[in-house]
């Protein structure tokens, strides 16, 4: 590691420390003092080794520091290294904090697996323990080269290469055969696609308009009485009656039909006696 470790650069790591071995009186002075819960991102000469701080276990750090396999490090053995850190940063409030939760001020002595290494674990500083591991890190990683390499990325395909060997993996899509609509379904189709504004109807208007071959037959009003009637006069009385009721409907057309059959309601004119139907053809008369 080219650039040299500073204090409050391994603060990320000792916010691990104190977080996993359960000391929350201390995490929560540290924070405060250190900022370290607000700022973890900024802490750091720079993205790529503040990540790799964050993931420094220190009791592994100390462990190569002190470099005897034999002996195993348990995090309270490291103890005396760490209140050395808070104490050397100037962070009394965690200190204090962390000699309550750990007697570390009072037991100093008592603690590490044997004289040799605890006096070394007191003479410990973190930063150049955190800052060799980095440096242990980075060789391992040279040395490894390609075949390291192409081992992370067996392990951990990046997401793009994921999705490429997923895509490769699916099926072609087969073509999907057009389902057969039932009646129901046919119906419904073909009236969604009439056009909206046409009423509906049970008879087909326009079928039944091409059969009419006389044209009398095509206006149906009133006043064709007088136009093709054979009375040739039309229905005078008929006509003031029709003029009334075509005015209203439904309750308004029962009241005003109502009143055009009493006996007290008179018409203009006379009733209308004659023949004005029109003959149609039968089916003798094709013979």
């Amino acid at each position: 590691m080219a650039a040299a470790l500073a204090a409050s650069d391994i603060y990320p790591a000792v916010r691990r420390f104190l977080l996993e071995t359960g000391l929350a009186r201390t995490l929560k002075g540290f924070e405060k003092e250190t900022a370290a819960g607000d700022d973890a991102e900024a802490v750091g000469p720079g993205k790529k080794v503040a990540k790799a701080i964050r993931k420094i276990e220190l009791t592994a750090a100390c462990q190569l520091v002190v470099g005897d396999s034999a002996v195993a490090l348990a995090a309270s053995d490291i103890y005396p290294a760490v209140a050395r850190f808070l104490l050397e940063n100037g962070l009394a409030r965690t200190l204090k904090a962390f000699e309550k939760e750990t007697a570390a001020g009072d037991d100093a002595e008592a603690v590490g697996p044997g004289k040799k290494v605890a006096k070394a674990i007191r003479k410990m500083e973190l930063t150049a323990a955190c800052q060799l591991m980095l440096e242990e890190r980075a060789k391992k990683r040279k040395l490894g080269g390609e075949e390291a390499v192409a081992a992370t990325e067996a392990e951990e395909p990046p997401k793009k290469r994921k999705r490429e060997a997923e895509a490769e993996a699916q099926p072609e899509p087969v073509a999907e055969v057009p389902k057969e609509l039932s009646k129901k379904e046919k119906k419904q189709k073909e009236q969604q696609e009439k056009s909206s504004g046409i009423p509906f109807s049970r008879v087909d208007h326009s079928k039944w308009m091409a059969t009419i071959k006389d044209d009398r037959l095509i206006d149906n009003t009133h006043l064709a009485k007088q136009k093709f009637g054979g009375s040739g006069g039309g229905d005078s009385w008929g006509d003031s009656a029709a003029a009334d009721m075509l005015k209203v409907k439904g309750k308004g057309f029962r009241k005003e039909m109502a009143k055009k059959k009493r006996s007290s309601w008179r018409g203009g004119g006379e009733i209308d006696q004659g023949c004005n139907s029109i003959r149609l053809a039968d089916s003798s008369d094709d013979e």
